[in-house]
């Protein structure tokens, strides 16, 4: 009698472990790769691997309809991206294409830095989204040699606090750099704040 009321319950935490050891491989694993002149990283769904210059798209017609009504200037773009996009975390990691973002007109910081890089890349070449730590964790942001552009804040304005953005790989719609061997992957093991800059 005994044996049956633990059986069930047995199987509930066999269940359980089995999960977490199998999440946990997932987002222990490796997180980055190259490959073929890819920078591969799963993102996304599990099991897919997707270039990081994917997620940034100038050419795409939701992001080429939105430039036409902001033209050409980073502040505007970066001000529409502020106003457009209510900061919410993810659980792990869920990288949104600037399409999704678009949309849903909610992301966190690398998908709100994607939907700005995208609409900014249509007019001016050396703009980068930018890994790195933030205050000791895990953030993306874009820039334009030293300046810092921010979207997470609820409007468009100056970093206080360049000093505490440190880069650690940049890549746009063509290239991706990483700033020592390794970077990418040691930004993924970065923790990641919670809260969004306001």
């Amino acid at each position: 009698m005994i044996v049956k009321g633990i059986l069930p319950v047995v199987g509930i935490c066999t269940v359980v472990v089995i999960a977490i050891g199998v999440l946990g491989s997932a987002f222990t694993g490796r997180r980055s790769h190259a490959q073929d002149g890819k920078y591969l990283v799963p993102v996304r769904y599990l099991g897919q691997w997707h270039d990081l210059r994917d997620f940034v798209q100038p050419d795409n017609p939701d992001i080429l309809a939105v430039y036409a009504e902001i033209g050409p200037s980073l502040r505007e773009c970066l001000d529409f991206v502020c106003r457009h996009v209510t900061y919410t975390s993810d659980l792990g990691e869920m990288w949104q294409f600037p399409s999704e973002t678009l949309s849903r007109a909610r992301g966190d910081c690398e998908d709100s830095t994607f939907l700005f890089a995208s609409l900014a890349r249509i007019f001016d070449p050396q703009v980068w989204v930018v890994l790195g730590s933030y205050q000791g964790y895990g953030h993306a942001w874009a820039s334009k040699g030293s300046t810092i552009f921010e979207t997470t804040y609820t409007s468009a304005r100056p970093v206080p606090d360049p000093e505490a953005y440190e880069p650690m790989a940049m890549f746009n719609d063509t290239d991706v750099i990483e700033l020592w061997p390794g970077a990418l992957e040691e930004v993924f093991g970065l923790q990641r704040r919670r809260a969004a800059h306001v």
